[in-house]
């Protein structure tokens, strides 16, 4: 297949190649920065990927149905946007000229949602690859809802190039692992195996055999020359069978392909500095007459090479067309003869919101509960109105209760159902739930440990990056975890995830917060969440309050960071404090407040004080200092704010002022049961009370 069509058109990708290492290394100069490494050694693995075998358009750039291409070797960016400005994706020559520079087409690594034809923001090594497998994870679970035995309309692979870095990252282990295990087949991996990283050869700190590991996870290998077409197209053709194969049969397949890094350049071909940017202007000139090319204006590219990639780009279109023309077929006959398969082919690929709750169903959000209860509720209940969340655990299932009913798990011959065992690989989980997420029709949520988020944070700050809406759900969010000890009590955590832009980040205090909370991950388009929730009962918080809440002031807190929950008492005289709490804390706001209005203080002096006290539920405190109106409504500047949380005191300060104070932790937790632990660290309402009335100074 792939032998034959480059049999007869190696002229043509040869000359696509030679007007990749043209673009690659003006690029480079011009920007004065990059890597031109990749760009000139592996010119034979892109044009022959983008040109030869990827079913792919410019002009539809998100068909569903389209290959899926990852450059995990994100620094090598130049190579794909030679490649997507050939096969005439919306990249002009101009763009490529600007590489690296503030505000163009063309970042010094991909961005997805950025540039057309990028399918995932690569760049930090291994997190591209693991992306990939959920992106294949995704198409085998959306070909199992609709390819029946006379179509296919979900029949594509996911290719990618990775060099040896990639290999080495501990997150690309984790992915490729699972992906072994669950034979995903339609992944087709090149290993631009070319020998170099930064420091010099590979040999310096990797010397393992690549291949015998990844044969170990359960993958097929083959070898190829990096640089030569035919090569390529001989172990391509074994990777396509392998590809064709039913589910469950054989697993991914790794292509190593041994090639020259710099090929093209007499002075840097083969040497480790080449990885980098170490050509001057005469390289380029001179590596540009060793490559046939005599006319040596920055950016010119022989009208030959434009010619073969408009070609082989023609004859890419016609795939699509043709996918399009028995997509029109089979959804009409879906239409009359399988509603039920047309409207959830709608549901995943047209509508461009998921549902939120039903107000009956927020109604009934109430008692006594730990949040991860409450969320496991909430998602169950979202999960039967939105068909595409999908997900699972890193082992903790049964902790973080994320297993949705009414369905299965996926496994190697069936992926059918909406649930994935990852296993104890949370990195790893975090990335592939990316990936599933950027490759459309589904909405991915993963689970473990709210202190194991450290594991995740490279991609959960990817996801952040990339504005797409994965969902993270982490439990067990304080001292409170226990007996487990410090080691699983997370106490920078929140502050840590608060702190990267453009996450969501929750912590509901009880059963309709969680509720509410997930209703707006749900609906959140262009933002991933992170649900920080307990593993201890909380008490219902209208059950301390005179009247039920609005559930329209809660959602609205939620967007703005903050609510109301208690406001200053209307005795006159008082001295007015408002009290600021997130999650479990809030009770013990409340009921502090309570302690502090029921009794009369006193200054060192003497004098009689009665104090007032509003309380805030928070949230999000970092969305809260971004809202400057509601923040000085809430929390007035001119009275004294006290906050509380069982976690660092990072996320506050903004918040209380120079004239308030925070009640946290700033030391690791112990191992000891939930409620001794409590009054320990004085997250009691006695203690806070004490706290805040040594801050006023009174007694």
């Amino acid at each position: 297949m792939f032998t034959q069509f480059v049999s007869e058109h190696k002229n043509d990708l040869e000359n696509i190649a030679l007007a990749v290492r043209l673009l690659g290394m003006d690029a480079v100069l011009k920007a004065k920065s990059g890597h031109v490494g990749l760009p000139l050694g592996g010119a034979e693995l892109g044009t022959f990927l983008y040109f030869a075998v990827m079913n792919h358009d410019a002009k539809q750039p998100h068909w569903i149905d389209r290959d899926r291409f990852v450059l995990s070797a994100g620094h090598g960016s130049m190579l794909q946007y030679a490649l997507l400005h050939l096969a005439r994706y919306d990249l002009t020559k101009e763009d490529l000229t600007q590489f690296r520079q503030l505000g163009s087409k063309t970042p010094g690594h991909p961005e997805f949602g950025h540039t057309a034809g990028i399918e995932c923001t690569t760049g930090p090594l291994g997190q591209g690859i693991s992306n990939a497998v959920g992106m294949t994870i995704a198409e085998r679970m959306l070909a199992a809802r609709f390819n029946d035995s006379h179509h296919s309309l979900i029949d594509h692979r996911t290719f990618v190039i990775a060099g040896d870095g990639c290999l080495m990252e501990g997150v690309s282990a984790e992915a490729c692992s699972l992906a072994g295990h669950l034979k995903l087949n339609r992944l087709i991996v090149l290993y631009d195996a070319n020998n170099i990283t930064i420091d010099g050869t590979i040999d310096i700190s990797f010397s393992e055999n690549v291949g015998k590991r990844y044969e170990a996870y359960g993958w097929n290998i083959l070898n190829a020359d990096g640089n030569d077409f035919i090569s390529l197209a001989q172990a391509m053709d074994k990777a396509n069978h392998f590809s064709n194969m039913p589910n469950g049969e054989t697993g991914p397949t790794l292509i190593i392909c041994k090639g020259i890094p710099g090929k093209g350049s007499p002075k840097w071909e083969g040497k480790p500095k080449i990885h980098g940017n170490p050509m001057s202007a005469e390289d380029v000139i001179d590596a540009k007459k060793h490559l046939g090319v005599s006319n040596t204006e920055p950016f010119y590219i022989p009208h030959y090479c434009i010619e073969s990639a408009n070609k082989l780009a023609n004859i890419c279109a016609k795939k699509t067309r043709s996918w399009f023309e028995t997509f029109n077929k089979v959804t009409s006959q879906w239409e009359k003869e399988n509603p039920e398969k047309y409207n959830l082919w709608k549901n995943l690929f047209e509508n461009n919101s998921l549902k939120g709750f039903q107000e009956s169903t927020l109604n009934l959000a109430q008692g006594k509960m730990a949040t991860r209860t409450a969320s496991g509720k909430a998602l169950c209940e979202l999960a039967a109105e939105n068909p595409a969340l999908v997900g699972g655990s890193a082992d903790l299932a049964g902790s973080n209760l994320t297993t949705l009913p009414n369905t299965t798990f996926i496994n190697a011959k069936d992926f059918s159902g909406r649930n994935i065992h990852f296993g104890v690989r949370e990195h790893g989980m975090a990335a592939i739930c990316n990936g599933i997420t950027l490759h459309g029709g589904l909405r991915a949520f993963c689970a473990t440990f709210a202190v194991f988020s450290d594991y995740m944070r490279p991609a959960i700050r990817l996801a952040a990056l990339m504005k797409i809406p994965t969902l993270f759900i982490l439990t067990h969010d304080s001292y409170a975890v226990g007996e487990d000890g410090p080691t699983h009590q997370p106490i920078e955590h929140a502050a840590a995830l608060r702190a990267i832009p453009d996450l969501n980040v929750y912590r509901p205090a009880d059963i309709v917060e969680t509720f509410v909370a997930w209703e707006n991950a749900i609906l959140s388009e262009n933002k991933p969440t992170a649900l920080l929730l307990t593993r201890q009962d909380l008490e219902d918080i209208d059950s301390h309050l005179p009247e039920q809440r609005n559930k329209d002031d809660i959602k609205e807190g939620i967007k703005k960071g903050a609510y109301l929950l208690k406001d200053f008492s209307n005795e006159n005289q008082a001295h007015k404090i408002v009290l600021i709490a997130a999650g479990s804390e809030v009770i013990i706001a409340l009921n502090t407040a309570k302690l502090l209005e029921s009794k009369m203080s006193e200054t060192a002096s003497g004098e009689k004080v009665k104090l007032s006290v509003r309380v805030v539920s928070a949230q999000a405190p970092q969305v809260l200092v971004e809202n400057p109106v509601t923040l000085n409504k809430l929390v007035p500047k001119e009275y004294p704010i006290y906050a509380i949380e069982a976690g660092s005191p990072q996320s506050w300060g903004e918040i209380v002022g120079r004239n308030g104070a925070i009640f946290s932790m700033k030391t690791f937790g112990s191992s000891a049961p939930a409620s001794v632990l409590a009054k320990h660290f004085g997250f009691t309402p006695e203690a806070f009370c004490s706290f805040v009335l040594n801050q006023m100074n009174l007694r």
